[in-house]
């Protein structure tokens, strides 16, 4: 008898996620893709995320002006595009090039570089791929999921989806509705339940609780936790990061993920990581914790390496999974340190 593809990818993501190995439960989330060693957000970086033992890949997702969901970090196209030499005259008048002005068929005209700086000079990260090279394009989110579930067949092993929605309260603004859009992409594809490899994750708890409460999404949905000064949602962060407030995530989301920070500022003097009570707090509501960004190329003052930095959140913390731009480097470490 022939299975549904359905139940065919349902059950390559559990043998994909439990059957390996005792460092499988740990999750390796490809932080837009292996990008510590390709462009972000591009399908080239997703193939390498999966051959590098990636168990979900990290997608940011924005509309266009006509309504596609395209798969990029930034809501402006400057940082990772030569939009500014495809089209110089549609900057705004910040001088920026959002995605939203633009459809479907004019970003497909773009290029992905590597990520620029913040003074749109020189690369953001030096070491990494050279931002001189223009050799991809913008992915879609439906063509990206088609790439993960072809390389899932033809590989037998399943990378699972992390989708982010990003600043959905800029969107309804513009009288764009993301949330409805992804969730019929994700229909689409046949993605309804817990149990599907999936997850969708946003800073904005409204959308999230959206996704909950009105659309009654069984999906996995993470709320990150930002800080107040970065002025990226509306979202209170102070306030989720207490009990009262994690009492309220836990009402509607399976976990969280925080920034790396907000749950260790350090290392004391025994050599022991100072952990923030923000891990406990969460540990009493059961919610799965998974962390962001881990860079071997941008390390935090208190470590000297990347394994280190690695056990400390592992070892010590017990983190749930990592968001990372070198999944390689990570699946290392989990598979020599075989207690994880």
């Amino acid at each position: 008898m022939l299975l549904p593809k359905k139940i065919i990818w349902v059950i390559l993501f559990a043998y994909s996620i439990f059957s390996q190995s005792a460092y499988a439960k740990k999750l390796v989330i490809a932080h837009r893709g292996a990008s510590g060693y390709l462009p972000e957000h591009t399908y080239s970086g997703a193939v390498m995320a999966h051959a590098s033992g990636a168990d979900f890949l990290e997608l940011d997702v924005v509309m266009t002006k006509d309504g596609h969901l395209i798969v990029m970090h930034d809501l402006t196209l400057n940082a990772t595009t030569n939009v500014e030499e495809v089209f110089p005259e549609r900057k705004n008048e910040k001088g920026k090039y959002q995605v939203i002005d633009f459809s479907l068929n004019e970003i497909k005209l773009l290029k992905v570089h590597e990520r620029s700086s913040r003074t749109g000079k020189n690369s953001a990260f030096p070491q990494r791929f050279p931002i001189g090279y223009q050799l991809f394009e913008v992915p879609t989110l439906n063509k990206m999921i088609n790439l993960v579930k072809g390389l899932s067949k033809s590989t037998g092993r399943m990378m699972g989806l992390y989708i982010e929605l990003k600043a959905p309260e800029f969107h309804r603004k513009k009288k764009m509705d993301p949330v409805l859009a992804l969730l019929k992409l994700m229909n689409n594809h046949g993605f309804h339940e817990a149990t599907d490899p999936v997850f969708i994750q946003s800073f904005d708890s409204n959308t999230l609780k959206k996704l909950r409460y009105q659309h009654k999404t069984r999906l996995r949905l993470i709320q990150l936790i930002g800080e107040n000064r970065w002025k990226i949602s509306s979202t209170d962060f102070t306030y989720l990061k207490s009990e009262k407030g994690m009492n309220e995530v836990a009402q509607y989301a399976d976990g969280i993920g925080p920034w790396m920070n907000q749950l260790v500022t350090g290392i004391d003097f025994s050599g022991n990581a100072q952990i923030t009570n923000l891990l406990k707090i969460v540990r009493q509501k059961d919610l799965i914790i998974h962390p962001y960004t881990f860079r071997a190329d941008r390390l935090p003052s208190y470590v000297s390496s990347f394994d280190e930095l690695l056990a400390v959140f592992f070892n010590e913390v017990d983190v749930d999974g990592i968001f990372t731009d070198f999944p390689d480097k990570v699946v290392c470490f989990l598979e020599s340190n075989s207690t994880n």
